[in-house]
């Protein structure tokens, strides 16, 4: 019997091998089909990826993240390992059918990682665009005599050959940055010295690696994030030296580093490249070898000449005021041009001499920190945000310290979570409170506390002004801000003090939080943790002693379940949830009756949360891109506050809930809606009867599985008041017995992969088989086809009186298409090849026109046509090798010489295309040439 436990065990050993060994040869095939579908899946998000980045890269001029190269790189990888199985299975060895059955249940399991890797990607280019050859925009001019010389002197460095590394150096708010951009910019505009001229900002706190990532980027390229740091120098030094003569301009230095560590070439005589570092200490100069040009402050005339134009000179002339008083505020600032600018912005329009001896009292009272380069300055920023008074304005401005460092923050956003923190409570509907909260951002831009970014839709703190922000919630209110700082670590509980009112741990690598964590804060009312892509749980007990929370954002994290605690959480006003692509369950919604805004967006859930239709105060609910399988009848009308709506229509289990969104939508101020049946869409829009929403986003997506990609509504049109869209999207519309019913009033309409349309008519409404002008939307405001493989144009000259309000014609990776305008009456084409009538195409408002990846695309108009378009501000093509002409009719001077649209900003072109384009006006060429910005495509 002693025997039998061993003998037991020998046989465990020996079966267990031989059952797996049986196991992966008997499912072989069934893995191989698995793994075939997988790979399918994998496919699809990497062409919507692709896609998706080729039209970043040509309307932005963005680059891959290095993480999104990585990924598209593994994919090509794992496609052909898994060709190498296939072929291995059918020569159909029999003993290596096992070893492959194991081979393919790993590869499936890999390729399952990597779709959700890229199913979790926030964003799949770099945050910021290449600043290589770039104009940099400044929010201040250069002042004073002394700064004068300073730019002479940097200038003249750079122009010379003796001096190779130069370190611009001064405390902070004195205006290095404002002096280097404006050097930047002489660079683009004045000399052919250098190849390149590259900005890059470093990042704080010092990452080696991401800032060898930012100078890849600033040269368009990528570094692999699997190198390790000295590889990835090796590939940096290179494409560096492949750009021959370049100046780098590395931006806000903390700390010195080795240049051959990073992998930059020492700059010399013999190379003629040339590096500029800006800081804020001279020790970070000395280390690099830097020739050290100190900025200093303004004198006592340069400062109260800048604080006069920022204050208003009228203010010298105001009776009860005198220049002794104005004089002693300025001599408050020290000279420094930050303090100045923003002391200036709070005392614009101040006319009460009571008011200035105050504001110098205050001035001189605040209590100077002993610390930092920085602690004269903070006092002085300090007062501008006193000299806000409004305490929930003030409020507003300190809630922007909770994202990070140089941060572009968007304006909607924003205002989203100072309405869910009560601050803009005076007014009561959804528009005035967004009326009240662009008011709120004007006036923290023109009092200097806040910058205007990104062509006026973000605003940024300037990274001193965030300082000084920071310094008054670390007393009270008492904020936590660990944002944007790779942290791995979750806050220990002893950092969650009682009396903690904010906390930001946003864009961090945070893979989990303590499974017994419960922090004691109930007066805390934002926790914003978006974007930690690791993080997949979080512990039940985690909110229970956060009763006070009003915002709670969770977007772009990987957790699969919400704590059943967030359902007691009854002051919540904001639940964000976008893109937890894990996301499966929501907990019970019916106690959360503040709440306000709803955000499920591409989330994985099968059902709506249960005690939705309790949530009568909601106003902004978005449902788009999840998996519902039905929507509840009699939830949308019992939600009347809504403001914002969006939906996605997966099957014919929501056409009730259809009509309900429809008969809602008049009154919603926005509107998204996505269909998968054109029968679905054409339902709505009839639905709608002319009673839309002010904006819509109607979407044909002709696709069962929603893999739409995340990013691709096009950023060209951000500068347009274009308000109501049509996309269509790798869908049939003409191969069907229904028409496409399209809104009378949309302003943008665009096609993507739309493979049997062959011109614009093939989408519009007819009557006895003509196009009826009509029904169609005259306020048409941008047209957009892409790879839309079998259109010939896109519209005739009947058309042309329906797009006279068009702003935006953009078509890319259209094979077939020949020309632009066509001509369908036959006496007309006849007069026209005949030369009896001149074709013009008048376009009076266009502003963008954009031909890319067109191998059969020949000209705008056929019979040798001419645009007439005197409102143009900017020309892209590119990849139209048999374009000959580019139609474009200049107007003439009184001496009879062309002359260019007076809007016109730049042409940018392939400089062989450009060189071979024939044009219709002598000297037309000449005159457009100086415009030109010859890319590659």
């Amino acid at each position: 019997m002693d025997l039998i436990g061993p003998i037991s065990e020998i046989f465990k050993c020996v079966c267990s091998p031989i059952c797996e060994y049986f196991d992966y040869y008997r499912k072989l095939n069934e893995n191989m089909e698995e793994l075939d579908r997988v790979l399918r899946d994998l496919e699809s998000k990497k062409k919507d990826i692709e896609a998706t980045l080729s039209r970043a890269e040509r309307e932005q001029g963005k680059k891959p993240s290095n993480e999104v190269s990585d990924w598209l790189k593994n994919v090509q990888r794992i496609n052909t390992k898994a060709e190498s199985f296939k072929q291995e299975v059918e020569k159909g060895y029999c003993f290596s059918r096992a070893c492959l059955g194991k081979d393919v249940e790993k590869k499936i399991e890999e390729v399952k990682e990597y779709l959700q890797k890229g199913c979790a990607f926030t964003s799949y280019v770099s945050d910021a665009p290449s600043t290589s050859g770039m104009t940099l925009s400044t929010t201040s001019n250069l002042v004073g005599e002394r700064t004068g010389k300073i730019v002479e002197e940097i200038w003249e460095d750079l122009m010379g050959d003796k001096v190779s590394k130069i370190g611009v150096w001064g405390m902070g708010g004195i205006g290095k940055t404002t002096i280097m951009k404006d050097i930047n910019n002489r660079l683009q505009e004045k000399t052919n010295k250098f190849n390149d001229v590259i900005w890059v900002t470093v990042s704080q706190p010092f990452d080696l690696k991401k800032l060898q990532n930012e100078i890849a980027i600033a040269l368009n390229q990528s570094l692999p994030a699997t190198d390790d740091k000295e590889r990835r120098a090796g590939r940096l030094l290179g494409m560096l030296k492949a750009k021959g003569r370049f100046v780098l301009i590395l931006d806000d230095m903390w700390e010195a580093f080795r240049l051959e560590e990073v992998g930059i070439p020492e700059p010399s005589e013999e190379n003629g490249c040339k590096l500029v570092i800006t800081t804020r200490f001279v020790e970070v100069c000395r280390s690099i070898g830097c020739k050290e040009v100190r900025v200093q402050t303004l004198s006592k005339e340069e400062a109260l000449n800048l604080f006069l134009d920022k204050v208003g000179n009228n203010i010298l002339e105001i009776p009860t005021l005198n220049k002794e008083i104005i004089n002693s505020v300025v001599e408050e600032c020290a000279g420094l041009p930050l303090a100045i600018v923003t002391v200036a912005g709070c005392m614009r329009g101040i006319h009460e001499i009571r008011e200035w001896r105050n504001a110098l009292n205050e001035l001189r009272g605040l209590v100077r920190s002993s610390h930092g380069v920085n602690a004269d300055v903070l006092g002085q920023l300090e007062f501008s945000y006193r000299r806000l008074k409004d305490e929930k304005l003030q409020q507003c401005f300190l809630y922007c310290a909770l994202y990070p460092e140089d941060f572009a923050i968007p304006k909607g956003e924003l205002i989203d979570h100072w309405i869910a923190e009560g601050f803009i409570d005076e007014v009561k509907d959804v528009p005035a409170k967004y009326d009240r909260g662009h008011t709120i951002l004007n006036r923290l831009v023109n009092c200097c506390l806040l910058e205007s970014a990104k062509d006026g839709s973000c605003v940024k703190m300037h990274d001193l002004i965030r300082d000084m922000a920071l310094r008054i919630t670390s007393k009270s209110p008492l904020f936590m801000v660990k944002a944007g700082l790779r942290l791995l670590e979750f806050p220990s509980e002893q950092e969650w003090e009682e009396n903690l009112e904010r906390v930001s741990l946003m864009r961090n690598n945070i893979k989990e939080i303590p499974s017994n964590m419960s922090p004691h804060c109930e007066i805390l009312s934002t926790l914003l943790l978006q974007h930690n892509v690791l993080l997949q749980r979080i512990p039940e007990c985690f909110f229970v002693h956060m009763q006070g929370l009003k915002v709670l954002n969770l977007s772009h994290t990987n957790i699969e379940v919400l704590p059943s605690s967030v359902s007691d959480l009854t002051n919540l006003r904001s639940l964000l949830l976008q893109w937890c692509t894990r996301l499966k369950r929501v907990p019970s919604l019916a106690k959360l009756l503040a709440l306000q805004y709803l955000d499920l967006e591409g989330t994985r859930i099968e059902e709506v949360p249960e005690g939705m239709e309790m949530l009568e105060n909601l106003t902004h609910l978005y449902l788009y891109l999840t998996l519902l399988k039905k929507f509840p009848t009699g939830i949308l009308p019992r939600l009347r506050n809504l403001y914002k709506l969006k939906l996605s229509f997966r099957n014919e289990a929501f056409r009730e809930i259809m009509e309900e969104a429809a008969s809602r939508s008049d009154g919603l101020d926005s509107f998204e809606g996505l269909f998968s049946k054109l029968k679905d869409f054409n339902i709505y829009v009839e639905s709608t009867d002319g009673r839309g929403s002010k904006n819509y986003i109607l979407q044909l997506w002709g696709s069962a599985e929603w893999r739409f990609p995340i990013y691709l509504i096009p950023k060209i049109y951000t500068h347009l008041e274009v308000d109501k869209l049509v996309r269509l999207f790798a869908c049939k519309i003409c191969e069907r017995e229904e028409p496409i019913v399209l809104p009378e009033d949309v302003q943008r309409l665009e096609m993507f992969e739309v493979s049997d349309v062959a011109s614009l008519n093939d989408v519009l409404p007819r009557e006895q088989g003509l196009v009826n002008i009509g029904k169609f939307s005259h306020d048409l405001k941008a047209l957009s086809f892409d790879r839309c493989k079998n259109l010939k144009n896109l519209f005739s000259l009947r058309l042309l009186p329906a797009l006279q309000n068009l702003e935006v014609l953009e078509v890319e990776g259209c094979d077939s298409i020949e020309e632009i305008v066509v001509v369908e009456d036959e006496e007309t084409e006849k007069e026209l090849a005949t030369n009896t009538i001149i074709n013009t195409v008048t376009l009076p408002r266009l502003k963008k026109l954009y031909f890319s990846k067109l191998p059969e695309f020949k000209s705008f108009c056929s019979n040798n046509g001419v645009l007439v378009c005197n409102s143009l501000q900017e020309i892209r093509v590119g990849g139209c090798p048999k374009l000959k002409r580019l139609s474009l009719s200049l107007s003439l001077l009184d001496n009879g010489q062309p002359s260019p649209p007076p809007t016109l900003e730049v042409i940018k072109i392939e400089k062989e295309l450009w060189e071979s384009l024939e044009w219709d006006q002598p000297n037309a060429k000449d005159v457009l040439n100086p415009y030109c910005k010859f890319v590659v495509l």
